[in-house]
């Protein structure tokens, strides 16, 4: 990723992160959050009121959306989790949490830090089976309809109800979710056996339709560290219910 121009903040200039607050002049840690399927960093926003200013608060920002709604949306996951890994390869004291899709990419993301010796200091993946118990047997389901991509991100809860009121919005949700599904169909964890490192605290919903809690409970085999579960009272969307108590385990972390 290009950092030619030495004036630009780099807050300003790195088009892959966004932060929701100015960082703290004394920062002791740095928190990326990875967004969900068709997800928007700004929809993470509120993460920010959960940590202390000496906490630094980052959403990942996709391209094909939000403020990146003219660029190509990715179509990999190496078309996400590379320039994701290079944007992020200068942090100290990095801490990972990523949702969903986001569980996937942030999996990736920890482990090619790690192959460049900068290994983050915890992963926090979030309603998602473990990628490596994925059976690429499994057939491909045929692409929904419109209609029903958006019963479904509704029914999951991740479809605020006012984008059904704006056609253009529609629209733009529902591409950027439908280049996503592409990066979530065609992931591979791989034939090698690949570990993290480091602490890995997974969590889920109890009820969650899409991911069954047996898949988030195996988070921990992908780590030779410590690994936790953590099953909530929800669905796929959870967490909007819980972030006291996510947050927390995450503060609770930065703390060790």
């Amino acid at each position: 990723m290009s950092t030619a121009n030495a004036d630009v903040p780099v807050r300003d200039r790195n088009t892959w992160l966004w932060e929701p607050r100015p960082a703290g002049a004394e920062r002791r840690a740095t928190l990326v959050v990875l967004p969900h399927a068709g997800g928007l960093a700004q929809g993470y926003a509120k993460w920010a009121r959960w940590f202390p200013e000496d906490v630094r608060i980052v959403a990942a920002q996709y391209p094909g959306r939000g403020p990146r709604y003219g660029e190509e949306a990715a179509r990999s996951m190496a078309d996400l989790a590379e320039p994701l890994a290079e944007a992020l390869a200068e942090e100290t004291e990095l801490h990972l949490f990523g949702h969903s899709l986001g569980a996937l990419i942030g999996f990736e993301v920890c482990w090619l830090l790690a192959r460049r010796g900068r290994p983050v200091r915890a992963f926090y993946p979030s309603a998602a089976p473990a990628p490596h118990i994925r059976q690429d047997s499994v057939p491909v389901p045929a692409e929904p309809s419109d209609a029903e991509l958006v019963e479904s991100l509704v029914e999951r809860g991740g479809m605020d109800r006012a984008a059904l009121e704006h056609p253009e919005l529609l629209e733009l949700v529902l591409e950027a979710c439908r280049a996503d599904r592409e990066v979530t169909l065609s992931y591979r964890y791989g034939t090698e056996r690949r570990v993290l490192d480091c602490p890995v605290v997974a969590f889920g919903g109890t009820t969650d339709a899409a991911v069954a809690p047996t898949g988030v409970a195996r988070w921990p085999e992908l780590t030779t560290g410590p690994g936790e579960v953590h099953l909530l009272d929800g669905g796929h969307f959870y967490i909007n219910d819980h972030m006291e108590a996510v947050t927390g385990r995450i503060r609770r972390q930065m703390a060790v």
